[in-house]
């Protein structure tokens, strides 16, 4: 008789019981653990283009646990509810951040302590703000990607889809001006943009874990 076994009888064997039903019969001998591996939004490994545990796309895979996770995942198209993505300045004029320089960093996982810089700075309203607002997979971490994190989105943009080809606000100070900041242009060549921090770009919020 084939013998079926679960996660269940497979740990009845191994503490040295028989459990013998009409379904199922097992002996220490034949102890396995049958257990699918979990997915990506539940936990498991990941890989680009999976579903996120935030309810979002897997757009980067740093191959081994940094300080700051190891993946991060974008919020999908429709995460504003709008047909498009919101638009928001990076900081708006008359905010303390509008003229002085806000402390960032344009590595990957940077965006996090950015966003937190930025709001503290320019407001809730703020390009920022807004991305930090959203509650995908019921997660509280999102925010507004670094110069780079972007870039990274740029480059994976095939794998996650509904990345529009126009511009996109990074939480990253510009080096040039105080009151410019970093954008980039998700067309065909990507151009890094150094953006009016007034200007109204559009937002789009990653998390990372």
């Amino acid at each position: 008789m084939n013998s079926v076994f679960t996660r269940r009888t497979a740990r009845l064997c191994v503490a040295g019981l028989v459990a013998v039903t009409s379904v199922y019969i097992c002996s220490n001998a034949m102890a396995v653990d049958t257990a699918e591996p979990e997915s990506c939004a539940a936990g498991g490994a990941c890989k680009v283009g999976d579903t996120g545990p935030g309810g979002g796309i897997v757009f980067f895979d740093a191959g081994t646990k940094q300080s700051w996770g190891r993946y991060l995942e974008v919020a999908p198209a429709s995460w504003s509810g709008a047909p498009s993505d919101p638009v928001a300045t990076w900081c708006p004029e008359g905010k303390a951040g509008f003229t002085a320089t806000v402390r960032t960093g344009t590595d990957i996982g940077s965006g996090a302590a950015n966003t937190k810089a930025i709001i503290k700075a320019c407001g809730s309203t703020s390009a920022a703000g807004v991305a930090a607002a959203h509650r995908g997979g019921g997660k509280t971490d999102w925010y507004l990607p670094s110069k780079d994190e972007v870039n990274s989105l740029f480059r994976k943009r095939a794998a996650v889809g509904g990345i529009p080809a126009k511009s996109l606000w990074s939480s990253s100070q510009s080096s040039h001006f105080a009151t410019y900041a970093w954008g980039q242009l998700l067309v065909s060549e990507g151009r890094y943009i150094g953006s009016y921090k007034g200007y109204g770009g559009m937002v789009r919020p990653i998390r990372a874990f």
